[in-house]
């Protein structure tokens, strides 16, 4: 399960703990709202909000499919990302079933948990290998990770980057930074947590990008380390 939900400001509580619960359903799992009542402290008329949240913010999307028979049937699709996020890069968990009252959702069993995990991992692989090289560094050395809710910006910034700014200097500030932040513990020059990674590194890589091109930042080979200090 990616976390990026978790760390999504605009859901309330509730609704990452009810995403996170479905996330994590078995395929032959009963869905309905009398379901998912009972095993939570909130009632069905709250859980139509949060599902309703769900849905306003892009995790959630219902389909209603009329069948031969002249009943409906409800296709939900779950996300791990939302879709304005990343269209492609989501569960693909697709719940089908009648519907009984609008409230009855029974998982269709040709949907198995396996056939998901696939699909899953491979739009996740995908999804990274079709990032940039140097945003693939930051997750290599440490700096950050493949679930990271911020990845789009280090690649949007690194392709920013490179439109002023010829490569090779870019892969020394990078190295730069990562070197600098990782062995510290993620610390900053007054030994504060750097809380908001991506916001760290942008400034950092506009703040010394110029000691590179001007050869200001040199390597001591006494102590492994750039000899100049380092700028925020």
């Amino acid at each position: 399960m990616a976390n990026y939900h978790l760390r999504d400001k605009e859901l309330s509580f509730k609704a990452k703990g009810l995403l996170s619960y479905m996330l994590s359903l078995p395929e032959d799992w009963d869905y309905s709202l009398n379901g998912l009542a009972s095993v939570s402290k909130e009632g069905i008329k709250a859980i139509k909000n949060i599902i309703s949240e769900l849905k306003e913010y892009g995790y959630l999307k219902i389909n209603k499919i009329r069948k031969e028979n002249g009943q409906y049937q409800y296709e939900y699709l779950i996300r791990e990302i939302p879709e304005k996020i990343e269209p492609e890069y989501q569960k693909g968990y697709s719940v089908k079933g009648k519907s009984e009252r609008g409230i009855q959702i029974n998982t269709n069993k040709q949907n198995t948990k396996g056939q998901i995990d696939k699909e899953d991992k491979s739009k996740k692989s995908s999804f990274f290998n079709g990032l940039n090289s140097l945003t693939k560094a930051l997750v290599k050395y440490g700096y950050t990770n493949e679930d990271d809710v911020e990845l789009l910006n280090y690649n949007k910034l690194f392709n920013k980057l490179l439109e002023e700014y010829n490569y090779e200097d870019l892969i020394i500030i990078t190295w730069y930074i990562v070197n600098h932040v990782v062995k510290r513990n993620f610390l900053d020059e007054e030994s504060n947590v750097i809380e908001n990674k991506f916001g760290y590194f942008k400034s950092s890589i506009y703040n010394n990008i110029n000691k590179v091109i001007n050869n200001k930042i040199e390597w001591d080979y006494d102590f492994g380390w750039f000899k100049d200090e380092f700028e925020i």
